[in-house]
């Protein structure tokens, strides 16, 4: 599996059913875990993104499905960062 951060920003109409936060948030978890991924952490912030979503998914594929499940509600934007261990880094680094 994937480890990828998903960076958000709410859009107006997220904020027009704000009070349904949570049960929205908990909706896409269990989409996740449908798709065979977990949610490892969601995070609201401040500054130019408002939330961050930790995910690990099996496939791209699953990502894409979710992401694209995401975009069809038209509540959130999001940007996608693919991660890769730090290990695995350590060790290209090391035969470069």
């Amino acid at each position: 599996m994937t480890i990828y951060v998903m960076l958000g920003q709410l859009k107006s109409a997220a904020f027009a059913k704000f009070d349904g936060l949570e049960e929205r948030d908990q909706k896409a978890r269990k989409v996740v875990e449908s798709l065979g991924g977990k949610m490892i952490s969601l995070y609201y912030t401040f500054g130019r993104y408002d939330f961050i979503v930790i995910l690990d998914m099996p496939t791209k594929e699953s990502l894409t499905r979710f992401l694209a499940i995401v975009a069809k509600f038209g509540t959130v934007r999001t940007e996608t960062l693919e991660t890769i261990p730090a290990d695995l880094l350590y060790t290209i680094a090391k035969e470069i």
